[in-house]
C-alpha cells in the first residue's frame, strides 16, 4: 500500500469556471495597461501587436469562460434533479 495522502479531489465545475474568468480578468488588466500606455504615447509595433493578440486572446478567453459557467449550471441542475425524490 503506497503512502501517499488522500486522493485529490476533482475541482468542481464552478471552480472551473471561476478559473477562465480569472483568465479573462487577467487579460483584460494587460488590455487595459497597453491602452493608457497608447494613450500616452505611440506604442511600437510590438505593442501593436501584442495589444491585438491579448483582445484575441480576450474574446476567446471569454467564449471559454461562458462555456464553463453555462457548463457549471447544467450540471447543478443535473445534481439537484438526482436528489430530488421521483414525485417529490
Amino acid at each position: 500500500m503506497s503512502d501517499e495522502g488522500p486522493a485529490p479531489t476533482p475541482e468542481g465545475a464552478d471552480a472551473v469556471a471561476d478559473r477562465r474568468w480569472g483568465q479573462v480578468r487577467e487579460i483584460a488588466v494587460a488590455i487595459g495597461r497597453l491602452e493608457a500606455a497608447e494613450r500616452e504615447r505611440d506604442l511600437t509595433d510590438d505593442e501593436r501587436m501584442s495589444l491585438a493578440r491579448l483582445r484575441i486572446e480576450a474574446e476567446r478567453a471569454s467564449a471559454r469562460a461562458v462555456l464553463a459557467d453555462e457548463l457549471a449550471d447544467r450540471i447543478a441542475s443535473a445534481e439537484l434533479a438526482r436528489r430530488i425524490p421521483p414525485g417529490g
